[in-house]
């Protein structure tokens, strides 16, 4: 067999040193990648980095999720480890079944070889990569083509296969065992009625001679073949279950692959719900429905076979079975290609949700600020209505289509069974040995034939996944260039003529269902369109604009200042320049947009402008960098700074021009990307550990304070995003990872704008001028005291270099820089400046930097996903109950399930009374067979009824269950979402919500349906013989045994491998997010965090391997079950039954052995899926929940004055931590403006969490915490020191009022600028409060009219997803415009202008003088001349209040701290 796939009998291990090895260990998929491959995706050529160690390599691992410990060795897989015969019985699946305790992740050992993740997406990779590199190029020709001749008659070329690859070539020899197997299965199944006519013939023959022998041959095959087929059934899925899990682990891995070398950046405008949809349901789709195709080609076999059967005996009659068939079928088809299209609207609504979903996660921080929870409820309720509605819809059909198949055996058996009676004028008598044997035939024909519908449901859904899966395979990648090298020696990068453009992000595939939808809604959007072009008509007329020209006064006209005096005369355009351009003057192509117009999957298009537009990204650049200098980049909002880094890096598609460059590359993104790690895993990454240059990092990055404070100093573990960390520690640990990396070329997107001025010097200092002296590194920035150390300066205006130069060539030009910087005291001695900088210069230890307050608390910040261990509680069945109905319709939908599954019970025994003359003599033998033929008329009935309930109780109880999670989880505390990664709650609302949606209602009646079909069958044969009770009770017994076995190890398994596809979602949500990809390409570490991948996938796979095989295990078992009930039917009924009862037992004892199996496979699915809801159960009533407690209803004007008092505050992040902030007290008076400053992590942002209540000073109203070790909700430790302290606003305790109410009565603009997809009017006036009017005047107020004014749309333009289509520095100009919007009477500004150049924050800081003149305004700030002018100003230091008193105090003590921050501007 092909590469010895059969050794999955045997053991299958390759030695170790065999290069081909596809069995490595769990640590040695990533310890032994490659740390700075030369991945052929990326088209930036560039130097290697030194080769690392591989034992060396990634010595801090990612934090694991609800996973074994580092130190855990797991056993080897013992279904490679047993022999063949061994295997044959599953002895490898009964550890896990025959045990006591419960199994946990310990258990669960290692992927199979053949599964591995590695293996077969290496084999998916060469069989696709060809196919798919020849169309993308054929597809290339065909567009230019019809670009230059568009009547060409050249047809578009043709998409290579997906389904080929996933169905055979990548594990051949597996799908030939599988059908092997099953064929076998069948042989048994067809030889049932024939031996069964064998024996009836033979009771037949012995009433007229009794002693006529027992027909031992036929008899004991008849016995033997129900367990031979489970026997057979379960060898052949079990091969199936390993093929469709490589199948899965395979497209996950080519997904994430593909996305590694696609034109996704922190710039993109990317759908990463999606994006996330592909990995989430569209990899699960094929993985679960690909086998039915398997099923669905050996359909013939399974309908030729029966049918040659019948008309063997039947003759013609037997074709009338197939006219029913064939008259039934297309009409379930029909049925299901709505259900199919019901399907498609459902997946595109998902999507939608998730998208949604995904932001208000990533965004919870400002959505908890705005305390407007409930607008982004509303928002994501939206697409669910929808959603519900095709859930509805797609299960009323559903169970049309049911009511018709159900019915359908009946039918075939009625009308074939009829005509054969009556044309052969067949007795009484000779109706059991001549007719009852075929009715077993006809029922495999119309069980076959029944499964039809759900087969083609199955197809339809894996060929839409397939599809989308393989149009995003094909989506054009990053452009491969090579670099040459410089001419010049000393020269390590030019660009000579460079035209650059963002390259159109990719555009995630739609169906045709989305496709009508977005047709629908763009119809609408431009109904909207023609309203506000016709307003903007009006107002072009003089209607608004007159009255804006004839008041120079209104407020948000600003006069010139001192700071927009011209600086810099440019002679070819006879206009004025100022070194750093305002947004009002910049062009609207920003440093951070697409050039595409990009259709938004759900609305309007985003607005990108398009890229056959004149004006690019980045025009004409010509730069040359000598090796070892430092060049600095100037310019606006907006002005492409960003770009030029990005450009470098290759991220941003070069049009014309020429570049050389020569060696490696490291690279700071202006927003850190921080994933999750420890401190010193985000440092190393992925490079070789060497301790010297470790300490030396961390000293220059002056990290070694931070490391003192933090809980487990560089080992403390940082959650997704570093949200455990400040915005200036995350700037330092990213800046501490390029240092580290040891490259030749450095670009640094501004990373000195999140620090202190302290470290700022310091950095600038030690890092930048000395670490880095000899290397040659590019500086984004906007810190202009720092411009007179470059040793060549850009200025940048609307994409365009206009100045560049030496400090003192560009003073000479005219350019004066010295306008926007604040002076130092000139005689400052810079000793004095040192002691001030808060860095430690003794030498430290990797012992000292692992130090911390708590080191054990710190290692680990996300918390293990919880994991029940018992059955899945009574409470969780009766509160699913509970959302189908009231308790009045639950128990007549009940009762109507019953009846409809008790109908064909009672048609199997009318059919056994038809033959006999003694039972309802009154009633002709004739007319007996009409009665159950019209019986199907009644049943049908019942079953249409039932249909429209069951549509009325998912759309109930999806709409139930979907609210109670979402609102639950939106009441949690943020400690919550800092300490959960992202991927485990999209886990909830992805996987566990669809399988709730989808599939408990339709797997509660199926267990039903098995329950009352096993009882019925066994009451079946003991009224023919009541001895048979003896024998059907023990059997019942028996398969409650083996469900009992299974059910216990499936559910916690089941819940293993909800857990384990966590880590798989977060750690592609990881990578799409913000500047991930960017990053890890600029690093050269795609094969490493491939590998990393790989190892996430193959813990998903085993465990969903396992939880599959259990069913064939449970298969083979039931089988010896079934053993006994055939033998003990066949045996009885020799002895006791006439041939017609024995008929009737027979093929009773055939549905019980189906029936049976699948009783327990049920039983176990329903307990499977029961988990799914029980996790969204955890998630809807134990997680953790802020108050909704208050006892002071405010007026609607409070805060009248603004006072803000802190008295006493003291708190920690979470338990185990130290304190945040200690014994803070301090007074703000109402309309004060207060200026807050400190080292980075000296406790300045905490006084948001503490003002805002996102962190609780009432221990009474503090939300229980999550035990980090089991995930689940404990109360605080009694015997630790609790948050403590009160904080007043206006004289009311804030801890005593509503918090939605405080929430809104404070505005404020956080570090970390949020958008959300919407329009730009929405992301500005989230309550929906204020007109049109108010917002252009306030945008003008912020230099954002014009940029605003030149999108698509207006206001009305749809914001990309995180905002990517602006830049970060517009990101937060727009933050700004909203918190003046929200009108609230305290305003918070944190690092609120810390990406926006000087000028524009100095314009800026005039606005807040004017619009917040009555206002409390907290200013957090590293700009010291951002807090210059406030009327007082707090300096915070390790937790305290240093020093509090107006700035010309502090000015004047020449010991002062806040002296200190201003001597070290000094340069």
């Amino acid at each position: 067999m092909q590469d010895s796939e059969a050794n999955i009998f045997q053991d299958a291990h390759p030695t170790p040193s065999d290069p081909t090895n596809p069995n490595p260990t769990e640590d040695e998929s990533i310890q032994n990648a490659p740390a700075v491959p030369e991945s052929p995706s990326i088209h930036v050529a560039r130097d290697p980095a030194p080769s690392p160690d591989p034992s060396q390599l990634n010595p801090a691992p990612v934090v694991p999720v609800q996973q074994a410990p580092e130190e855990f060795v797991r056993q080897k897989n013992l279904e490679e480890s047993h022999n063949w015969i061994a295997n044959l019985f599953f002895c490898f699946y009964c550890p896990l079944v025959c045990r006591c305790s419960p199994v946990t992740d310990k258990d669960i050992y290692e992927c199979h070889s053949l599964d591995r993740a590695s293996r077969n997406i290496g084999r998916a990779e060469k069989l696709w990569e060809q196919p798919a590199h020849d169309y993308i190029t054929k597809r290339k020709a065909f567009e230019e083509e019809k670009e230059r001749d568009p009547n060409t008659k050249t047809k578009p070329p043709k998409e290579p296969g997906l389904f080929g690859l996933t169905s055979f070539k990548v594990t051949k020899s597996r799908i030939s065992i599988f059908y092997f197997f099953q064929v076998i299965n069948y042989v048994f199944l067809f030889l049932q009625p024939a031996m069964m006519k064998q024996v009836l013939k033979t009771i037949d023959a012995r009433e007229l001679n009794p002693s006529t022998p027992f027909p031992y041959a036929s008899g004991i095959i008849l016995i033997l073949c129900p367990f031979l087929a489970n026997f057979f059934d379960a060898l052949a899925s079990r091969f199936s279950f390993h093929h469709v899990m490589s199948v899965r682990s395979m497209l996950a891995g080519l997904i994430y692959r593909k996305t590694l070398m696609l034109n996704i950046t922190a710039q993109s405008n990317i759908d990463s719900g999606r994006l996330l949809s592909l990995i989430s349901t569209d990899c699960r789709n094929v993985a679960e429905n690909l086998w039915m195709f398997y099923l669905m080609s050996m359909f013939p076999l399974q309908v030729l076979v029966p049918l040659g059967f019948v008309l063997f005996d039947f003759g013609w009659c037997g074709l009338i079975s197939l006219g029913v068939i064939a008259i039934v079928i297309p009409i379930t088809v029909a049925i299901m290609l709505v259900v199919g299209q019901h399907i498609h609207f459902f997946l595109a609504h998902n999507d939608e949700r998730n998208k949604i979903m995904n932001e208000t996660l990533q965004g919870m921080r400002i959505v908890k600020f705005t305390g407007l929870e409930h607008i982004f409820l509303h928002k994501l309720g939206v697409p669910r209505k929808k959603q519900i509605r095709e859930i509805g819809l797609f299960m009323w059909y559903e169970e049309l289509s049911n009511a018709i198949v159900r019915n359908l055996p009946v039918a075939v058996n009625a009308s074939t069974l009829s005509v054969f009676v009556v044309t052969r004028k067949i007795p009484p008598s000779k109706f059991a040995s001549e007719v009852m044997p075929n009715v077993g035939f006809l029922t495999m024909m119309t069980r076959e034939a029944n499964a039809v519908p759900m087969y083609l449901q199955m197809l339809m859904m894996t060929r839409i996944s397939l599809k989308r899966i393989k149009q995003f395979l094909l989506l054009p990648e990053l452009q491969q260039e090579e670099y040459d090298q410089p001419v010049e020696e000393d020269i390590a990068l030019q660009i000579e003529n460079g035209n650059y453009n963002w390259a159109e992000p990719p555009e995630i595939p739609l169906t045709t269902a989305e496709m009508e939808i977005l047709k629908r809604e763009r119809h609408i959007a431009k109904k909207n369109a023609a309203k506000r072009r016709a307003m903007e008509k009006q107002e072009e007329m003089g209607i608004v604009s007159d009255q804006t020209q004839q008041d120079p006064n209104r407020p948000g006209t600003t006069s010139p200042t001192q700071n927009d005096q011209p600086i810099f005369q440019d002679p070819q355009e006879n206009r004025t320049l100022s070194p750093v351009v305002s947004v009002a003057q910049s062009n609207p192509v920003n440093e951070h947009e697409t050039p595409c117009q990009t259709p938004s999957p759900f609305g309007v298009s985003t607005p990108t402008p398009s890229p056959t537009d004149s004006q690019t990204t980045l025009s004409n650049i010509n730069i040359k960098l000598k090796k070892g200098s430092l060049t600095m980049v100037v310019g606006g909002v907006g002005s492409g700074k960003s770009s030029i880094g990005a450009a470098i890096i290759g991220d941003i598609e070069r049009v014309t021009g020429n570049v050389r460059m020569k060696g490696s590359i490291a690279y700071c993104p202006q927003v850190p990307w921080i994933n999750n790690n420890t401190v010193r895993g985000n440092i190393i990454f992925g490079s070789p550990f060497d301790e010297q240059k470790y300490l030396n990092t961390v000293r220059v990055c002056a990290l070694e304070p931070d490391f003192k404070t933090l809980s487990a100093g560089d080992q403390t573990a940082i959650g997704e995003k570093g949200v455990n960390l400040s915005g200036g520690q995350k700037a330092r640990i990213q800046l501490a990872r390029s240092i580290y990396s040891d490259r030749d070329i450095y670009v640094l997107d501004d990373p000195l704008s999140a620090v202190d001025a302290h470290v700022g010097r310091y950095l600038m200092d030690e890092c930048i001028c000395k670490q880095l002296k000899g290397k040659t590194v590019m500086l984004m920035t906007n810190q202009l005291q720092f411009l007179n150390r470059a040793d060549h300066i850009v200025l940048l205006n609307h994409g365009k270099i206009v100045a560049q130069g030496s400090y003192a060539e560009l003073g000479q030009d005219g350019i004066n820089f010295d306008e926007y910087l604040i002076k130092a005291n000139e005689n400052t001695k810079k000793k004095e400046d040192e002691k001030k900088v808060a860095v430690a210069t003794k030498a430290v230890t990797l012992e000292d930097l692992a130090k911390g307050a708590d080191s054990e608390a710190g290692k680990q910040i996300i918390t293990e996903e919880e994991m029940e261990t018992g059955s899945v509680s009574f409470s969780n069945y009766f509160r699913f109950l509970g959302t189908l109905f009231p308790l009045g319709l639950l128990i007549l939908f009940f009762v109507l399930i019953i009846i409809c599954e008790a109908f064909p019970l009672l048609q199997a025994m009318w059919l056994g009374i038809v033959p006999n003359e003694n039972m309802f003599s009154g009633v002709g033998y004739y007319w007996k067979i009409g009665v159950y033929g019209l019986s199907i008329v009644i049943s049908f009935l019942l079953m249409v009824i039932r249909a429209g309930m069951v549509a009325c109780a998912s759309v109930r109880s999806s709409t139930r269950i979907h609210n109670e999670l979402v609102q639950n989880v939106v009441k949690c505390p943020t400690s919550f979402f800092d300490t959960t990664p992202m991927g485990r709650i999209l886990n909830r609302f992805t996987g566990d919500l669809f399988q709730t949606d989808a599939m408990l209602l339709s797997l509660f009646m199926q267990n039903v349906a098995m329950i009352i079909g096993v009882i019925g069958q066994i009451v079946i044969v003991s009224i023919q013989s009541p001895f048979f009770l003896c024998i059907g009770i023990p059997a019942l017994i028996a398969y409650y045994v083996i469900a009992v076995l299974y059910k216990r190890t499936a559910r916690n398994v089941q819940r293993l491998d909800s857990i384990a596809r966590s880590p798989v979602i977060s750690l592609f949500s990881e990578i799409i997010s913000g500047a991930g990809l960017s990053t890890i390409r600029a690093f050269g570490l795609e094969e490493v965090w491939r590998q990393r991948y790989y190892k996430a996938l193959d813990n998903w796979t085993v465990r969903t391997v396992l939880f599959m095989e259990g069913k064939a295990w449970a298969t083979l078992y039931t089988g010896f079950a079934t053993l006994v009930f055939m033998a003990g039917v066949v045996l009885l009924g020799w002895f006791t039954m006439t041939p017609a009862q024995l008929s009737v037992s027979i093929n009773s004892a055939i549905t019980f052995a189906f029936l049976g199996f699948y009783l327990v496979m049920e039983l176990v699915e329903l307990e499977a899926r029961m988990t799914n809801y029980e996790r969204i159960r955890f998630y809807s009533t134990k997680l953790p929940k802020e108050t909704t407690k208050y006892e002071i209803t405010p007026s609607e004007t409070w805060p009248e004055h603004g006072n803000v008092q802190f008295e006493g505050v003291s708190f920690r992040y979470r338990h185990g931590l130290p304190y945040v902030l200690q014994d803070v007290d301090f007074t703000f008076r109402g309309g004060e403006k207060i200026g807050v400053c400190g080292r980075t992590g000296a406790g300045k942002s905490s006084l948001i969490f503490a003002l805002f209540r996102l962190v609780e000073l009432d221990p009474k109203l503090e939300p229980k915490m999550i035990d980090i070790q089991t995930g689940f909700p404990i109360d605080t430790d009694p015997n630790e020191e609790p948050n403590k302290g009160r904080v007043l606003i206006d004289g009311v305790d804030i801890s005593k009022i509503e918090l939605g109410k405080l929430r809104r009565s404070i505005a404020i603009i956080p570090q970390d600028p949020t958008l959300f997809t919407g329009t730009v009017r929405h992301n500005l006036d989230l309550a929906s409060k204020c007109s049109d009017d108010r917002i252009w005047e306030v945008l003008d107020m912020i230099e954002m009219r014009e940029v605003v004014s030149h999108l698509p749309a207006g206001l009305d333009t749809p914001v990309a997803e995180g905002g990517s289509n602006f830049s970060t520095g517009q990101r937060q100009l727009l933050c700004f415009v909203r918190a003046i919007l929200n009108n609230c009477r305290i305003v918070v500004l944190d690092e609120a202008t810390a990406s926006v150049d000087v000028e524009t924050d100095a314009k800026i800081q005039k606005t807040i003088r004017e619009q917040f003149r009555d206002k409390t305004v907290i200013v957090i700030a590293h700009r010291l001349n951002t807090i210059m002018d406030s009327d007082k100003i707090m300096v915070m230091d390790k937790g305290r209040v240093a020093e509090f008193d107006s700035p010309a105090n502090l000015k004047a003590n020449p010991d002062s701290a806040f002296n200190g921050l201003i001597r070290s501007l000094d340069h």
